[in-house]
């Protein structure tokens, strides 16, 4: 896995895999996953895989993201290659902070650290890039599949870099709403972009401009090159900029983020809606929404979604129609 080719970015060879048991870690060397970074990547970047092994739910996945976060950590993808582990793809400052998230994690004895078996095969950083089409309008592809694009509907290309893909429920979920609800020539605001691809979404079903913003900025540079290789940059602005920063009104509003982001913004969310316009919130359980619908009055509940532990609410005020579409 440290292999590089010209040009490539540093791919660190510690695998660090997630252990009830610090000093112990639940899989033997043989059993380590090596993988293979997705091509494209920025040259010039450090990058780390880290393995995670006890966290089986949606929840404690989440958990684990937000503590790699907060060790320095941008998380670019998770991916599941079975189905009790789960792989992650973070970018790094730089080597020395590789070397400082193991070392915090171990400490936390949250996670023990180990090296991938020489003698383990690369296998592609995912094998399942298959596009998915939601509803015959918008297809999402990953940019480096070998699947045939011929004739498929509003196609969303998804390069390296940035969370979304459409294989997450909460991503899936508000890409559904996107179908039922852009009718043509609105004003969207992607909060919390990631890749870009709710975004981008709405571009290929009709939306006229899309707003993107994160602060993240891999985010940021994920989804404004993806705007640009769907020939979209003139139509969606990725900004490195808190929602505060945000000025005007917005036909729609996607916000696929976790319920404490969406409430400590809920008040700027319900703000950027215009009157006629919609809220969508996901990243939240199904026993959150009525919580997180409550911190988003006085716009009210149009519409929910559900599959399994993840819920996507959608909200508007007084002037949007109260059916929902069929």
């Amino acid at each position: 896995m440290g292999d590089r080719s010209p040009g490539s970015s540093t791919i660190s060879q510690t695998l660090i895999c997630s252990s009830s048991n610090s000093t112990r870690s639940p899989m033997g060397p043989r059993s380590w996953l090596s993988v293979m970074a997705p091509p494209g990547l920025p040259a010039g970047r450090t990058y780390c895989v880290v393995m995670i092994a006890v966290a089986t739910t949606e929840d404690e996945l989440a958990g684990v993201c937000e503590l790699l976060r907060a060790l320095g950590a941008s998380v670019i993808e998770v991916v599941a290659p079975s189905n009790t582990r789960r792989v992650a793809l973070v970018r790094m400052p730089d080597e020395r902070s590789v070397a400082g998230l193991a070392a915090s994690l171990r400490a936390d004895g949250l996670m023990a650290v180990s090296r991938p078996d020489g003698g383990v095969a690369l296998q592609k950083w995912r094998q399942d890039t298959r596009p998915i089409t939601f509803d015959g309008r918008v297809t999402v592809c990953r940019a480096w599949s070998e699947h045939d694009r011929r004739g498929l509907a509003g196609l969303v290309e998804l390069g390296p870099g940035g969370f979304g893909d459409g294989r997450h429920p909460t991503t899936a979920q508000i890409i559904e709403e996107l179908v039922d609800r852009v009718a043509g020539g609105e004003r969207v605001l992607d909060v919390g972009c990631g890749s870009g691809v709710l975004g981008l979404c709405a571009l290929r079903l009709g939306a006229a401009e899309v707003v993107a913003v994160d602060i993240d900025p891999d985010a940021v540079e994920a989804a404004g090159r993806n705007a640009r290789l769907n020939g979209a940059g003139d139509r969606m602005e990725a900004r490195l900029a808190p929602l505060s920063d945000i000025e005007g009104a917005f036909d729609a509003v996607v916000a696929n983020i976790a319920r404490a982001a969406i409430v400590e913004l809920a008040p700027e969310l319900v703000a950027r809606v215009s009157p006629e316009g919609w809220l969508a919130v996901g990243g939240i359980s199904p026993s959150q929404c009525d919580q997180v619908a409550g911190f988003l009055l006085p716009l009210t509940e149009v519409g929910r979604r559900a599959s399994g532990e993840w819920a996507t609410l959608v909200l508007a005020g007084g002037g949007f129609p109260r059916i929902h579409p069929e």
